[in-house]
């Protein structure tokens, strides 16, 4: 039998892991750049609220426009979290049934503390976005 033959499918595929692993940190820079923008654009444009020479209703319009930035950059920040977990659950999927000898996402799940287990990045993010748009909304009641 040549040792250049068909090899079985549970042949060690750690370059395929390695290189589905380095796709999967990509898209987390590219999530967390997207969102930091979105962020930042979010909060400069509610800090320019706050020029004294404006007009009330045009405070309330940027500050809104400035919630609605933010929850654009969460839409995309949501869109690249579930191909992110994708990559992730392929990744753990290729440990269990043995198709690698990597287990990158097996310890990484069991090495979090239980704590942050239980909220979810997405669900901050939401709550700080649902806290920001009450403050905006504060904000216009008390009419500043």
């Amino acid at each position: 039998m040549d040792i250049n033959q068909i090899q079985p499918q549970t042949d060690n595929k750690n370059s395929e892991y390695l290189i589905i692993w380095q796709v999967e940190q990509e898209h987390i820079r590219t999530r967390w750049t997207i969102v930091t923008f979105f962020m930042s654009i979010s909060f400069a444009i509610f800090g320019y609220s706050f020029q004294s020479s404006l007009t009330h209703p045009s405070v309330l319009v940027i500050r809104i426009s400035g919630v609605l930035i933010y929850f654009f950059g969460y839409i995309f920040f949501l869109r690249y979290y579930a191909q992110t977990n994708y990559l992730r659950s392929y990744l753990l999927q290729m440990e269990r049934t043995q198709l690698t000898t990597l287990d990158i996402q097996s310890k990484a799940k069991t090495d979090r503390k239980d704590f942050l287990k239980r909220i979810s990045t997405p669900n901050l993010m939401l709550i700080f976005g649902a806290i920001y748009a009450i403050g905006v909304v504060s904000l216009w009641i008390v009419g500043i």
